[in-house]
């Protein structure tokens, strides 16, 4: 029998499509596997199995159910919840779970703050002089931009919020955002406008015939207080007269009293008002270049919306300037480089702009399209939005995030994951495509965040939530590496926020919906509950109640357990390291394993597995196509004590012919694998192949 060996020293690409496995002479064939799940990929090459996600928190306002001195949590957080993170500086970094008012259930919307996995407030709409109309319906299309310990959230159909955190880590309010000056904008009326006089108080201005009217209601309902401009001058309504005249006072001089096109004069662009006369509010928000950016309105939204250079609620258009001449003082405005601007994206088809981005220039992302916004700095006079690639962005929550200078965003399809990046080649950006080679990996993406140099691995790991389950691509652009895994878990994956430098999860578990983290310790369990307490009796298992669930206990596998009603479980053993928490399986399949002779690829002969040589580091637990790998030694460790972590080789003997032979690594116990890499010993019943 001929007999070779097939090593493969990396798995940095991760999961790979099906469309990949007929290139074994790529590179990516053979640092690629069919099927990588629990996995965590290494960019040094090896694949670390997944930690656990930490139990943090239920809904603390809901239910408890009492059982003598313990009271567990039994609630939920609303289904429709979000995961927004508030971040002050170091240190003082928070988990916002915002839950949506749900006429259904005549709940009201809150706000709960968690610091260091404490919850330290709640905002509760309409208590407390706190004011936030967060439902069902707007609350996934929230956008937020936060400067200091301000938090502003902007969605198309709810006035503008400001959330702001006082002196101490409890001490928080939100209510609407205050305008020192509105932004102005034309809405193309269907009538004329005409002022009485260019100057003065008291003047009429009077609409001709057409659909648009006044409002006689004080903004944001109606136009009494709102701002008219018209004729290089700017004014003020006071009072409506009737649906076609208005009372109003001039702040700046008029050049005429002609009547203005449609086309013409503009009006305050954020209000209640309905789309007849121009309304909604921003859609999108960023701060950039010393501004504050709003994206699209619900009437214009393809509009940018500047506030002046260093004074962010002031979006005035012009500079008031006060002149004397022959004894006459005449006030005008003029456009100077720090005032505010509009300006609307002009293209062959309607762009909603869904999100903006202060990267080198601004980014904005549309539903049919990727934009930038150059300057430098950016003023009225040379405002340039250019659009760069069509592929559009996915409609829900997920923000683009920027990952080492690049902007990743899910894709229109949802089944892409782009990155947004100047191409010094065509001097342009472009949109890569970051799961090409992956491409059944992403198929109905809904969120993106993305960690920083997780635990000790020195590289950047992006998560998408799809379908209920976590794609995690590892990468590091300056190495190149890009590697997919997929996680799943007991339950379905909601919402994800990075807080901290670490993972927080909304989970649909059997109890509910947890908000949870990604822990950086070595618990291989889910919705975990860990004590270092000495007994064999434990109480308050937020989150397993009435569960089955997998035991750890002072490092070994303890038998399953049912958690009551109450949150108390018993151990078989006294135990003072104990963890419980649902169970996972971590699976690397290997790609069809091909063999080099000579030039050529050889596949589809009849082909023996023989031996499996795992090189691992600090583990514990491993099989090898169903057969278990031993790790522990006659005599040295008894079955009652913890397992000693391995690093080194195991060779492990299996068996199984085919013609495209794969090997299968799992483990299902909750306890640490690390694979460095994977050599299959294979035999071969024909001549063709000489001894290796």
């Amino acid at each position: 029998m001929s007999i070779r060996r097939y090593t493969q020293t990396t798995f940095t690409q991760g999961e790979v499509g099906d469309f990949i496995k007929g290139r074994a002479e790529l590179g990516i064939y053979r640092a690629g596997l069919e099927q990588c799940e629990n996995f965590l990929i290494l960019p040094q090459g090896g694949i670390d199995r997944r930690r656990g996600f930490q139990f943090i928190s239920s809904n603390l306002d809901s239910s408890t159910l009492a059982d003598g001195s313990t009271n567990v949590v039994t609630a939920s957080f609303h289904s429709k919840s979000r995961l927004i993170p508030f971040k002050f500086g170091e240190g003082q970094e928070y988990v916002l779970v915002v839950e949506p008012a749900d006429t259904t259930v005549s709940s009201l919307a809150k706000i709960h703050v968690y610091y260091r996995d404490v919850r330290v407030a709640v905002l509760t709409n309409g208590v407390g002089g706190n004011n936030f109309n967060i439902t069902t319906t707007n609350i996934d299309d929230i956008r937020f931009a936060q400067t200091f310990d301000v938090m502003l959230m902007v969605e198309a159909n709810m006035p503008p919020l400001q959330l702001v955190r006082g002196t101490a880590h409890d001490d928080w309010a939100i209510g609407d955002l205050t305008f020192d000056f509105y932004p102005l904008v034309n809405f193309s009326f269907a009538t004329t406008l005409t002022p009485s006089a260019k100057t003065g108080t008291g003047i009429n201005l009077t609409l001709s015939s057409g659909n648009y009217e006044w409002v006689n209601a004080s903004f944001p309902n109606g136009h009494v207080g709102m701002h008219v401009k018209l004729n290089a001058g700017l004014c003020k309504i006071t009072s409506v007269t009737n649906s076609t005249v208005a009372v109003a006072d001039v702040i700046e001089d008029m050049a005429d009293t002609q009547a203005s096109t449609g086309n013409e004069w503009e009006v305050t662009a954020f209000s209640n008002l309905d789309s007849t006369k121009g309304g909604g509010y921003p859609r999108s928000i960023s701060f950039h270049q010393n501004r504050l950016i709003f994206g699209g309105s619900r009437d214009k939204p393809q509009t940018i919306f500047a506030s002046q250079s260093g004074d962010f609620f002031n979006f005035k258009s012009t500079t008031r300037v006060v002149t004397e001449s022959g004894g006459t003082t005449t006030t005008t405005g003029e456009v100077t480089d720090d005032a505010g601007f509009t300006f609307t994206i002009a293209s062959d088809e309607l762009n909603i702009i869904k999100h903006i981005v202060s990267q080198q220039a601004l980014f904005i992302f549309t539903t049919d399209g990727e934009f930038d916004m150059s300057g430098e700095p950016v003023t009225p006079s040379n405002v340039l939005i250019r659009q760069q690639t069509r592929y559009g962005i996915q409609t829900g929550s997920a923000t683009p995030k920027v990952v080492d200078n690049e902007t990743m965003f899910i894709d229109r399809s949802a089944k892409q994951l782009r990155a947004f990046v100047y191409n010094f080649n065509t001097d342009a950006f472009s949109a890569k495509n970051y799961s090409l080679v992956h491409h059944t990996m992403l198929s109905n993406a809904t969120d993106i965040e993305y960690l920083k140099n997780y635990k000790d691995t020195n590289t950047n790991y992006v998560f998408v939530v799809n379908n209920g389950e976590l794609c995690v691509m590892g990468i590091n652009v300056e190495r190149d590496v890009i590697g997919w895994s997929r996680w799943t878990t007991t339950g379905t994956i909601k919402r994800i926020v990075e807080v901290d430098d670490s993972l927080y999860c909304l989970i649909d578990r059997a109890n509910g919906y947890f908000l949870e983290k990604l822990t950086e310790e070595d618990i291989y369990l889910d919705c975990h509950f860990s004590t270092s307490s000495t007994g064999s009796a434990y109480a308050g298992a937020n989150g397993l109640q009435s569960q089955t669930v997998k035991v750890i206990a002072n490092g070994v596998t303890h038998n399953d357990v049912t958690v009551t009603a109450a949150g108390n479980f018993s151990l078989n053993v006294v135990s003072s390291s104990t963890q419980i928490g649902y169970g996972y399986t971590s699976t690397a399949k290997t790609l069809p394993i091909t063999f080099n002779i000579g030039n050529s690829l050889i596949s589809g002969e009849r082909i023996r597995k023989l031996f499996a040589e795992l090189q691992l580091h600090k583990s514990k637990s491993a099989k090898v196509d169903g057969k278990i790998v031993s790790f522990r030694n006659l005599g040295s460790n008894l079955l009652n004590a913890g397992i000693t972590e391995f690093t080194g080789i195991k060779r492990v003997r299996i068996n199984g012919i085919g013609a495209q032979p794969q090997l299968i690594i799992t483990v299902d116990e909750a306890l640490p694998m690390t694979l460095l890499s994977l050599t299959t010993e294979c035999g071969f019943s024909t001549g063709k192949f000489q001894q290796a």
